[in-house]
């Protein structure tokens, strides 16, 4: 890659779950690698075990190069907000079943494992650095739940150290339901993307 071209980066993203026909975070990803790039995107399963399974496939997947960041979108509630996940905890509390019927209850993701994980890129910073720029407010937040989006993030965390990583939730878009524009979150989203990679060419940015 020479110096002009744009840091890879992963870009994973959730298929529909809940009974839903679509995943803003899906939606955003495909949309957001066809305007940046160097941005590749993994389409992963509703499905506990095998959403972090197919990260690492593709992360040990010799034909591929390998990236210098990964960022996982997820699907939150309605509200337009995108919120950078600060961290990332060792316990699985599922709500609802996942795409497999199935539903963890109070149950840890490593049995072994360290009670959290922080993302392993300068979320606050970022939100800093571009809350007042972008189409949807930015914030900070401090808990990625206890569904399959935290549970993606602590697993990655927890096998993939060296790789920097964060969790992203995206605000649950339909097109004649919600009050914002998917152009307006998939900017939003464009622009974490720019900062990122910002810090990729200075890693001591990262933290």
């Amino acid at each position: 890659m020479d110096s002009a071209s744009p840091l890879p980066i992963l870009l994973t993203a959730f298929e529909p779950f809940g009974g839903s026909t679509m995943n803003a975070s899906l939606e955003t990803a495909r949309n957001v690698s066809a305007m940046v790039p160097g941005v590749e995107v993994l389409e992963l399963p509703v499905v506990s075990g095998l959403a972090e399974t197919s990260v690492f496939d593709r992360l040990a997947d010799p034909r591929a190069s390998q990236p210098s960041a990964m960022i996982s979108l997820g699907e939150a509630g309605p509200e337009p907000v995108v919120r950078l996940e600060w961290v990332y905890v060792n316990f699985d509390d599922f709500r609802i079943p996942d795409n497999a019927g199935l539903v963890r209850k109070a149950s840890r993701i490593e049995a072994t494992g360290p009670a959290a994980y922080f993302a392993g890129i300068d979320l606050p910073g970022i939100v800093e650095e571009i809350g007042g720029r972008c189409p949807l407010p930015v914030v900070l937040s401090l808990s990625a739940g206890a569904f399959l989006c935290n549970h993606l993030a602590y697993a990655v965390s927890h096998r993939n150290p060296a790789i920097p990583y964060a969790f992203v939730h995206v605000p649950a878009w339909r097109p004649e339901e919600s009050g914002f524009l998917l152009r307006d979150l998939v900017g939003t989203v464009a622009e974490i993307l720019a900062a990122i990679r910002m810090r990729l060419s200075d890693d001591t940015l990262l933290r």
